[in-house]
């Protein structure tokens, strides 16, 4: 006890280190851990991305008219315009917010989803290096309905 007594600081010290060495390890056993889990995230949300541009497709296979649909402008039902639309544009918007906002969506995958939205709107997305500027803008259109 009395050896205790007279190098307690030691000791002290000691712990300490330890201490903060298991500290340490913590630390960065749970940066590998977040870093693993945000890998997983993004590979989950892309999938899903995935999942749901396989239902559309799925859609138009099961309808083949679908598409044809969509060109009808004499069609006063405009139900199954509007929900394929959506759908289609939503998934897109997704696309392009892991791609642009949240930089989870390599350069690569988002090449191939505005291949595909230029493909069914038959015009580039944004967000595309090579983007043409050439399509009508909606702001002269918005501001002439606001006069």
């Amino acid at each position: 006890m009395d050896w205790l007594d007279s190098h307690a600081g030691s000791v002290q010290a000691a712990a300490t280190l330890v201490l903060v060495a298991l500290t340490g390890y913590y630390a960065w056993a749970s940066r590998a851990l977040v870093r693993e889990t945000h890998t997983t995230l993004q590979a989950n949300a892309r999938a899903m991305l995935q999942a749901r541009m396989d239902r559309i497709s799925e859609i138009c296979i099961q309808d083949p008219n679908l598409m044809s649909l969509l060109d009808d402008e004499a069609d006063d039902s405009m139900d199954v315009r509007f929900f394929f639309s959506n759908m289609f544009l939503g998934v897109l918007e997704e696309a392009h917010t892991q791609y642009a906002l949240e930089h989870s969506m390599p350069a690569e995958d988002w090449t191939a989803w505005a291949a595909t939205a230029e493909t069914f709107l038959g015009r580039p997305a944004e967000g595309r290096a090579d983007a043409r500027d050439d399509q009508p803008s909606i702001q002269p259109r918005l501001k002439a309905g606001s006069a």
